[in-house]
């Protein structure tokens, strides 16, 4: 088992930390232990879980009732500024576990303001990532076929750029995102190296971390396909989940 780290931060000053190869069943292995991180702060978790939830009917009822393009994407790039956020709160809640105390919402809430810097770095970075992708899906559009009746060789190729350009920029933030978050937290690190790191821990562990990312879209989906109710245990689980893939896979 890991070693508990102390509950004072100290600034790591290497930019990228040493990475772990995991075996092909640790993202179930995270799963678990979120799980019983779950049940041990049931009250906090479910609070968490309710605060998702309702936000998920909030937003969807804001989409059907505004059905600007803009606000829309305002809504999306609010929800990549805010979810680092309440993400850090989240991996508050096994890190008291770890360290022998019993979770509270005052700590959780205080995890956040004190973070809150290197969180709106790492938020403008996805932001930054985000518009970069934007643009660029406005460009394949060239490659879409004037003609009335396309091809299938020319639809073929409109797809396969399409695909490769979209598959290619998930991967990416899903690479920095996927450990930097807790490392930013536990490490008090800058956004930059942490995000670095993650992405450096992905491409070292890229068969676990496409199942790992698989298993995070499928959970989610499941939660949106319960009418928002399966938020309320899916995102806290996600959430301790991830903080135990960082204790994994990065290393001291």
């Amino acid at each position: 088992m890991d070693e508990v780290k102390s509950d004072s931060k100290k600034p790591d000053n290497q930019l990228v930390a040493q990475v772990r190869q995991l075996e092909w069943s640790a993202p179930f292995k995270w799963l678990r232990m979120g799980w019983n991180d779950y049940l041990d702060a049931r009250q906090l978790s479910l609070e968490y879980g309710l605060f998702f939830a309702l936000s998920g009917v909030l937003l969807t009822a804001l989409v059907v009732y505004f059905t600007s393009k803009i606000f829309i994407f305002g809504l999306v790039f609010l929800f990549i500024l805010l979810g680092p956020l309440f993400a850090f709160g989240l991996y508050d809640i096994p890190r008291q576990l770890e360290l022998g105390e019993k979770p509270t919402l005052k700590h959780s809430l205080q995890q956040i303001r004190d973070s809150a810097a290197n969180q709106w770095v790492f938020a403008v970075v996805i932001c930054v990532v985000s518009l970069i992708w934007l643009r660029a899906a406005t460009i394949i559009h060239v490659f879409y076929p004037e003609g009335g009746d396309p091809t299938l060789e020319e639809l073929l190729t409109f797809f396969a750029v399409g695909i490769g350009a979209g598959a290619f920029f998930s991967a990416l933030v899903f690479g920095i995102s996927a450990f930097s978050l807790p490392m930013m937290m536990d490490r008090n690190v800058d956004a930059i190296s942490a995000s670095i790191t993650s992405l450096s821990a992905v491409m070292n562990n890229m068969w676990v971390a496409g199942m790992w990312g698989l298993l995070i879209a499928g959970l989610i989906f499941l939660g949106f396909a319960t009418a928002f109710i399966g938020l309320i245990v899916v995102l806290p689980v996600i959430g301790y989940a991830t903080w135990h893939g960082y204790k994994d896979t990065i290393l001291d």
